[in-house]
């Protein structure tokens, strides 16, 4: 089991990592994807400053000297000059350049605006939302549309928006010829934004399959136990099984002897010899059986007790030194749907661990199990076993139900796990700790449906 539970202990921090490696490159991912945005957004912003250079001089009374090969502006024209040979940047040689007339008031008012429009055209196709505005942060061109006309309530509305776009992403600057003409304020795309939360969504799917695998790891874990202690006791019986049934043969012959028949007292040994030998062989049968579901039919919680108290009565070997067991419970019998065998085992599994509590008390110690109607409207019948022993500290009262606690030297700490088994697995009951004080005693209740009430 332990090479089983490593292997998959193994297989989860592979599929960590591996997830792990997964998240981190989706987060690059995401990251890219705005550096992507903001390089649109920068080569839309030098374009634009780009063309305001030739649109400042184009209007220039004097003109300009452009390149007769690309007609790039070099300067500005001056008087005398016509043409000259100069360095082209674009053509990247020495170019003459010549005296290009100026446009005229209209040809430049056209050629603005038809520059605009190519602009918003551009800025209209990018799939978040942006805001051109110029030196004094006045909005010129809102998603590739001109503001020029818009009422004064719209353009508050987009400074504002302004705002908001600058707190997601830096606004770029617009720069020709040195000076800053504007800024391109941006926001982030709707697959950005969904983009942004698959890390977070990925982190929370990891969290929910590790919580997952936890508890069906630790399921596996409580189920292998489970097989390993209903594998243990099957074992137990069937060992059993052989001298138990040599004995109840031996107790036969004794029976039929004639002689040993007139001894009294061998007689009484005879007939509690039966009886234990008898109990053995439920326990037995009991053991052989665990791991199956139980057959339950309506039996008497008083009757079951009372043989519980009788038997140890009978046997003041198991009380030990001392110690005084007592019964209170009313004459009226309580029926449930259940199992008298596996009850029984259960209260007499609390007798011996208040028997053993309360040896050594000075004066004997004293055992008291009750039968009572309980307080739930649901109709409960309340077995109590309670005692004036040693009690359980109080930092081990939490794990007296874990398999494997217990306080008592040489004991295997399955008894109680057991017990809760039976009462709130098979017979749909609740078995708890009450109290317990060191020094002073421990009250242990079980909790059992009647028939016809609660869940049968």
């Amino acid at each position: 089991m332990r090479n089983v539970f490593r292997r998959r202990i193994v297989f989860i921090l592979f599929a960590s990592v591996a997830i792990w490696m997964f998240l981190w490159y989706t987060h690059g991912l995401v990251n890219k994807l705005n550096e992507s945005n903001r390089k649109d957004c920068e080569t839309i912003a030098w374009l634009w400053a780009g063309v305001q250079y030739p649109l400042s001089v184009a209007g220039d009374e004097l003109g300009i000297m452009s390149c007769t090969q690309c007609g790039y502006p070099g300067k500005r024209y001056e008087s005398g000059v016509e043409s000259e040979f100069m360095y082209c940047p674009v053509c990247g040689d020495t170019t003459l350049f010549i005296r290009t007339a100026r446009l005229l008031p209209q040809e430049r008012t056209e050629v603005i605006d038809f520059t605009r429009r190519l602009f918003g055209n551009l800025v209209n196709r990018l799939e978040f939302p942006t805001i051109f505005a110029d030196a004094n942060n006045n909005p010129q061109i809102v998603n590739g549309q001109v503001v020029d006309d818009f009422p004064s309530d719209r353009i508050m509305e987009f400074r504002k928006k302004m705002e908001i776009l600058a707190a997601q992403n830096e606004p770029i600057p617009v720069i020709a010829r040195g000076d800053t003409i504007g800024h391109l304020f941006y926001g982030s795309s709707p697959l950005y934004t969904e983009m942004k939360l698959i890390p977070f969504l990925e982190l929370a799917l990891l969290l929910l399959i590790a919580a997952v695998v936890f508890l069906f790891l630790r399921a596996e874990i409580s189920r292998d136990k489970d097989l390993s202690w209903v594998g243990f006791a099957r074992e137990t019986a069937h060992q059993i099984s052989t001298p138990l049934s040599s004995l109840m043969g031996w107790i036969e012959l004794l029976k039929d002897d004639s002689e040993l028949s007139q001894n009294s007292d061998l007689k009484d040994a005879l007939v509690h010899m039966n009886t234990d030998v008898n109990r053995l062989k439920s326990i037995a049968q009991r053991y052989g059986q665990m791991g199956r579901k139980p057959n339950l039919k309506p039996m008497s919680v008083e009757t079951t007790v009372s043989n519980v108290v009788d038997y140890f009565n009978a046997r003041k070997g198991l009380l030990g030194s001392g110690v005084v067991l007592e019964l209170v419970q009313s004459t009226d019998e309580h029926i449930i749907n259940g199992n008298s065998v596996l009850i029984g085992w259960v209260v007499e599994n609390l007798v011996k661990n208040a028997v053993a509590s309360c040896a050594g008390i000075p004066g004997g110690g004293k055992v008291t199990v009750s039968c009572e109607i309980g307080d739930s409207p649901a109709g409960e019948i309340e077995i109590r076993v309670s005692d004036n022993g040693k009690g359980i500290p109080f930092g081990d009262q939490g794990r007296v139900f874990q398999a494997g606690f217990t306080t008592r030297k040489g004991g295997w700490g399955l008894g109680l796990p057991l017990a809760r088994r039976i009462v709130e697995e098979y017979h749909n009951g609740a078995i708890r700790l009450l109290s317990s004080t060191p020094g002073v005693g421990t009250v242990f209740s079980i909790l059992l449906p009647l028939k016809g009430r609660g869940k049968d």
